[in-house]
């Protein structure tokens, strides 16, 4: 289970790993008001992996180049950045999968699930603004 920041206050330092310019607006919506980064290949995500260290990581398998998401999550396993908070954000469920059995404590939620209507994409960027792990139940719950 990820940690709670120690400081909810503080805006959250994010790796975006996408390379679909609809998917790179969503993302960068949905991180708006944190300390973000966007990437499309993984050896650009690896590049800043080595470099820098980071609270919260959205990644997609299928990317730009020609390696996938599963080459990021070893990344992310061998870095600073190892306990950060991981959303696989990809609609390739095999590919999911993938980044799953290399860092377990990832969380799948497809981005079409995150952005299936305004009322979820806003209690997805409360939950990631309060610092604190995501309730993916309540993020997820239909309103009747």
């Amino acid at each position: 289970m990820q940690e709670a920041d120690s400081n909810p206050t503080r805006p959250r330092r994010v790796l975006i790993v996408e390379d679909s310019p609809d998917r790179q607006k969503l993302l960068t919506n949905l991180y708006r008001g944190h300390a973000w980064v966007l990437v499309n290949t993984a050896g650009r995500a690896r590049t800043l992996l080595s470099a820098f260290t980071f609270d919260l990581i959205s990644l997609d398998y299928d990317l730009a180049g020609g390696e996938k998401g599963d080459a990021v999550a070893e990344s992310i396993a061998a870095s600073s950045s190892a306990g950060a908070l991981v959303i696989v954000h990809s609609m390739n469920a095999a590919g999911a999968g993938r980044i799953r059995a290399v860092l377990p404590e990832a969380v799948a939620v497809p981005i079409s699930k995150m952005t299936r209507d305004n009322a979820t994409f806003r209690r997805l960027q409360e939950q990631i603004g309060s610092g604190a792990s995501i309730d993916w139940a309540a993020v997820l719950r239909r309103d009747t």
